[in-house]
């Protein structure tokens, strides 16, 4: 696959996994937060919000897996959901109980994370590899993007 842009690589996810929600979410320099970057439903998920590293935002689970560990996340269903995420309630309002979050991985470093969210038990270890595919891909869109928000990391 040759690299795609962020819409490009949403539209991938659309049409091979049958995602809702396509986020792309960078952390900030210092790594204290994440923040969203690219979103396909803005008006739930603005560009440009923001989330604590720290666990009263992030599972210290998920970050240890995805952030530290660069393995993606597979949450089949709601109750991984419900279990991993604080914002399950806005996620299960745009129709989501399925997510695989993978680790963008830039020069050996994790810069952020890529967010495939579907229908209930539409997500599966088959999907993992296909969204681990597309962050592959949209991986240097992600790096541009992030330098662009955080000009000091381009340095």
């Amino acid at each position: 696959m040759t690299s795609l842009s962020l819409p490009e690589a949403a539209d991938q996810a659309r049409q091979r996994l049958g995602t809702i929600l396509f986020t792309v979410t960078v952390l900030t320099p210092d790594g204290g937060e994440i923040s969203r970057v690219y979103s396909t439903h803005p008006e739930a998920y603005a560009i440009g919000g923001r989330k604590r590293t720290d666990p009263s935002q992030t599972s210290p689970i998920w970050a240890e897996q995805v952030i530290a560990g660069q393995e993606p996340f597979l949450g089949a269903d709601r109750e991984a959901v419900r279990s991993f995420f604080f914002d399950w309630e806005t996620i299960e309002s745009l129709g989501c109980g399925a997510i695989v979050n993978t680790p963008v991985v830039h020069e050996g470093r994790t810069i952020g994370s890529i967010n495939f969210l579907g229908p209930e038990g539409s997500l599966d270890d088959d999907s993992v590899a296909v969204a681990l595919e597309i962050t592959h891909a949209s991986t240097p869109a992600v790096a541009e993007v992030r330098a662009q928000v955080f000009p000091e990391v381009a340095q």
